[in-house]
């Protein structure tokens, strides 16, 4: 039987050239990972596609989770704000309601309420961080005061969101409207304290009723911004929450992604072993037999 020499090197040729192949995966899979190109695993290529798209997404959803703190916190600190300047006008409403005041008493307790009323009108139009109205909803104001002196919600209503995760947004404000008043069944700070100070003003008035009105309309002042910092707060314990649910995903997916893309140290270096010796071993052959005359009998 006549063997082919053309044939014999082919095959060898072949052989070799799959081990070689072989070994250059191996060092590339030891050096690296074990998927650098889609025709390494084209299924695990897709999951790790599909893996680098979420984490992206996620990260997208961390950075508003930090944005929707510090916004939080800017709302809180605003309520806050409001808060202590509500227990300062009980106070004065208390003192005119004694009943016992001079004209320049009440002119005096009428000129801080107004300061107090300019400058809780500044806190309610504060700005968050984005230049937007903290209690503006997603309108350009939240209140304005008119020629007469008239203070008027201007915000749309509507509690500005942001996305945190997958269907999951929160507010990152508070609805002036139900706070300093506007809204339906909302108490009016605004015009509240303007009564008393008109009152104060009036000596023809009568100041006690007036006082103990306002005192009303402050207690219900005062459970609108608490249940506004409620709100707030409750918020920023759902973040805590989402962003730790984040956290957890990423590290599942970091696990993924291992699982697909890491090397198997071990195996990949035995296989690596046993695949170069037996490329060795042929090269070896195929020098040998090319320098014998085998060939040249068995034609």
């Amino acid at each position: 039987m006549q063997i082919s020499t053309a044939g014999f090197y082919n095959r060898a040729a072949a052989r070799m050239a799959d081990l070689s192949s072989t070994t250059e995966r191996l060092q590339t899979e030891i050096a690296t990972k074990k998927v650098n190109i889609a025709s390494d695993d084209a299924t695990g290529w897709t999951r790790l596609g599909g893996i680098k798209r979420d984490d992206a997404a996620d990260g997208a959803y961390k950075a508003n989770i930090t944005l929707a703190r510090g916004l939080l916190s800017q709302t809180d600190t605003a309520l806050e704000q409001v808060s202590d300047r509500l227990v300062r006008v009980r106070e004065l409403a208390i003192s005119a309601n004694s009943g016992t005041l001079s004209m320049d008493g009440r002119a005096g307790i009428a000129t801080e309420l107004e300061a107090i009323r300019d400058d809780m009108l500044s806190v309610a139009n504060s700005k968050d961080v984005r230049g937007q109205p903290i209690f503006g909803g997603t309108g350009d104001a939240a209140f304005t005061k008119g020629t007469g002196g008239t203070i008027g919600y201007a915000g749309t209503g509507d509690v500005a969101t942001l996305p945190i995760g997958e269907g999951a947004q929160v507010q990152v404000g508070a609805d002036g409207g139900r706070v300093f008043g506007g809204a339906a069944d909302a108490t009016d700070i605004f015009a509240t304290i303007a009564t008393l100070v008109a009152t104060l003003r009036d000596p023809a008035a009568a100041l006690p009723a007036t006082a103990g009105k306002t005192l009303d309309d402050l207690t219900k002042v005062e459970s609108q911004v608490t249940t506004a910092r409620a709100s707030a707060g409750a918020r920023a314990a759902r973040l805590e929450v989402e962003s730790a649910r984040l956290d957890t995903v990423a590290l599942d997916r970091t696990e993924a992604r291992v699982a697909i893309e890491a090397t198997d140290l071990p195996s990949a270096m035995v296989e690596l072993q046993k695949t170069m010796t037996v490329l060795q071993a042929t090269q070896a052959s195929v020098a040998k037999l090319a320098g014998m005359s085998l060939f040249d009998y068995l034609k």
